[in-house]
């Protein structure tokens, strides 16, 4: 399937190039935009056509997707797939690309991680900057949605690369930017979204925006607030080594403000299939069209060892009716051996909706956030079970009350069935030894650690944001490859940090590229810290 990325490349290349000369005008923008409780007429004369289509670009490129009969899996593969995913623990990679020298053994691949960029400045960038200027002034609340989506995309890359040339993109003249002032821009942008939004729900209470063009929430403007709201407290707490003062403004500012964060399940922010919109989700046919992925070794160990009902709920089991992961970075010499048989296959199917970001990660940031004397609206265990509760709820599993009250059980040893190697017994100082119950009397990185690692598995999977959690906190405990082929750059305890600037940039910004290495710190290779990675 890899090989088959150039000529994707090149067709959405095409296809991006189509989506952004579209222009026309439609007298039907009032059906198309809003509802017919929308608030005046002046704002309905509006180009709503091709801002649409922009607003549809910009969505299938936070997580790359295509719609049938395309799969569009190649991009998601080495975007998420073979970084994320795998350096989160959440997924095992069961190929054997270029002999076991690849992503999954530190040996990076500049045809893989140039994707993430492109993405990002080829999918979601430009899309953004025609809604700028054809809706920035006449249509605010359109521009808002759009700066959103934005950042949700392009936080992302930023923490997948680090400097960017993000800050001036589409004024001709645009060199990279700092990590540190690409997230002040973040905030800057996410709280002028959510001003203009807030002020639009409150002149108008029934209206919807782009309703026929928004696979997320359908125009509901309350649901943009409260994601926007959501995604400024993950950002916060992101910063919190580096930045340990706007971290907690930004914080306490998103969880109070009047309409708030996620606190519910049914308010998960997730890409949905519609009549007028279906997709393959990029996962399945990664997992059942080409065995490619399968359930990751550290899932097997967290899960069976928590006796975790939300298992059968991520994952199918294996041949022999157990649950059982692959653990990353390891020698595959035969493909067969780790995609067929022994290795338990992701529970999902070509209809799932891609989630951008689940309500109960909202409540384990403010259990983080408690614990650090912030103001989260509650306390720290109140926090923790809420999130375990709503992740129940969202994974559609019950037993919560049973789970929370687990005191004694623990990350369970790891068996490789095809490579004793790889394995990783109990008692193996590579284990956690974090228990599931709230214990108050705890120490704070006891305290962390059972947070984050119960955010972990609740994230599933979305696994560029555990990587990203991982890199920030140490936690949960990820095993290390067993292969490194870095040649020194990357170590395997502290595990890969980031992904080198694209080839592509050496070749075509040189200038550019320099500056951003210069602005990171560190040489352009996996083993450096981004600005946020401070622990």
């Amino acid at each position: 399937m890899i090989n088959h990325i150039a000529f994707f490349t090149r067709k959405l290349s095409l296809i991006t190039l189509i989506v952004m000369t579209l222009s026309g005008c439609t007298d039907k923008f009032e059906e198309w935009n809003t509802n017919k409780h929308q608030a005046t007429d002046e704002m309905m004369q509006y180009d709503n056509l091709s801002t649409g289509s922009y607003f549809v670009q910009m969505q299938k490129n936070v997580f790359p997707i295509a719609q049938p009969p395309d799969y569009g899996d190649e991009v998601y593969q080495t975007v998420q797939n073979l970084a994320g995913d795998v350096y989160s623990g959440y997924m095992g990679a069961s190929g054997l690309w270029f002999s076991n020298s690849n992503n999954t053994t530190y040996a990076l691949t500049s045809e893989w991680y140039n994707r993430a960029f492109s993405r990002a400045f080829v999918g979601v960038m430009p899309a953004w900057n025609n809604i700028k200027k054809s809706a920035g002034e006449d249509q605010p609340q359109v521009y808002a949605m759009a700066a959103i989506i934005k950042v949700e995309a392009l936080h992302r890359t930023t923490d997948m690369y680090g400097p960017l040339p993000y800050l001036n993109f589409g004024s001709g003249d645009n060199p990279y930017n700092s990590q540190k002032d690409i997230y002040y821009a973040f905030f800057d942008e996410l709280d002028d979204a959510i001003g203009i939004l807030t002020d639009f729900a409150q002149k108008n209470p029934d209206a919807t925006v782009l309703e026929q063009y928004d696979f997320i929430y359908g125009g509901n403007v309350k649901n943009w607030i409260k994601f926007a709201n959501s995604l400024k407290l993950r950002l916060a707490m992101r910063i919190v080594y580096a930045d340990p003062e706007k971290a907690r403004a930004e914080a306490e500012s998103a969880v109070n403000h009047p309409v708030g964060v996620f606190t519910s399940a049914s308010e998960a922010a997730v890409l949905q299939h519609t009549s007028g919109f279906t997709y393959n989700h990029p996962l399945y046919i990664i997992c059942f069209n080409f065995g490619e992925t399968r359930m990751g070794g550290n899932m097997d160990s967290y899960l069976n060892g928590y006796k975790d009902p939300r298992i059968s709920s991520y994952f199918l089991p294996a041949s022999d009716g157990v649950y059982r992961g692959i653990r990353n970075g390891i020698s595959i010499t035969n493909k067969t051996d780790y995609s067929e048989g022994p290795f338990s296959r992701l529970n999902i199917a070509s209809t799932t909706p891609i989630l951008w970001m689940n309500p109960a990660e909202v409540y384990f940031l403010r259990a983080e956030g408690a614990i650090r004397g912030w103001n989260m609206g509650g306390d720290a265990q109140t926090m923790y079970e809420s999130g375990i509760r709503t992740s129940f709820t969202y994974s559609g599993v019950s037993g919560a009350d049973t789970y929370l009250n687990d005191a004694t059980s623990l990350p369970s040893s790891y068996t490789d069935p095809k490579n004793s190697g790889n394995n990783i017994g109990t008692g193996n100082s590579l284990l956690s030894t974090i228990t599931i119950k709230w214990n108050e009397s705890a120490a704070f990185e006891t305290k962390l650690e059972r947070i984050m690692t119960q955010k972990w598995i609740s994230m599933f999977p979305d696994g560029q944001e555990a990587w990203s959690e991982f890199r920030r906190t140490g936690y949960p405990k990820v095993f290390p490859v067993v292969i490194n082929n870095s040649g020194g750059l990357i170590s395997s305890t502290t595990q890969i940090r980031r992904l080198p600037f694209p080839s592509t940039e050496y070749q075509n910004n040189p200038t550019g590229v320099a500056r951003g290495t210069a602005l990171l710190g560190g040489a352009d290779n996996g083993g450096t810290k981004l600005w946020w990675d401070k622990k």
